[in-house]
């Protein structure tokens, strides 16, 4: 739920952003449109701002807006990243310490670990991995399946999305 309003969010920006450099771009190839044929005409006037430099300026201007729009639309990306970042951070630490760190563990893994490479990763021993991923299992976080003699163990596909 909470991705699906960033995404909203970050499309109607991305597209006002598009939206603004369309503009500007229009503008600049009307602008271009008018002098040359106002050059071929020989109607170029003297007037204020010649038309080569016209030219030049509302090319600048565009590229001006349009970075400007991006970097609008990418530093408010980041910043929305780095608070669901910090979000995540702030509800791991309503589980236990042993639990956190499994997850911790799975998270810096794209969500997918061997539970042997738990126990390595976290300096659990395999007794207690495998406890926790048990309490983690009931309670919906984490699955376990079977890879030959292995057990590979996995965040649900909603928590990665989330954590990912």
């Amino acid at each position: 739920m909470k991705q699906e309003i960033h995404d909203r969010l970050f499309m109607k920006g991305l597209f006002l952003g598009i939206a603004v450099i369309t503009g500007f771009i229009f503008i600049v190839v009307f602008s271009s449109l008018y002098v040359s044929d106002a050059i071929r005409n020989n109607n170029a006037c003297g007037c204020v701002i010649p038309i080569p430099y016209m030219i030049i300026i509302l090319s600048s201007l565009g590229l001006f807006v349009g970075s400007l729009s991006y970097y609008i639309i990418g530093a408010k990306h980041v910043r929305d990243m780095s608070r669901i970042g910090r979000d995540v951070k702030a509800t791991l630490r309503f589980l236990p310490p042993d639990e956190r760190v499994v997850i911790d563990a799975l998270i810096s893994q794209q969500g997918s670990m061997r539970q042997s490479a738990i126990a390595a990763t976290t300096g659990l021993d395999k007794v207690r991995v495998h406890r926790v991923i048990g309490r983690l299992e009931s309670k919906r976080i984490v699955e376990k399946t079977d890879e030959g003699a292995c057990k590979r163990v996995s965040l649900i596909p909603d928590l990665i999305e989330v954590f990912g």
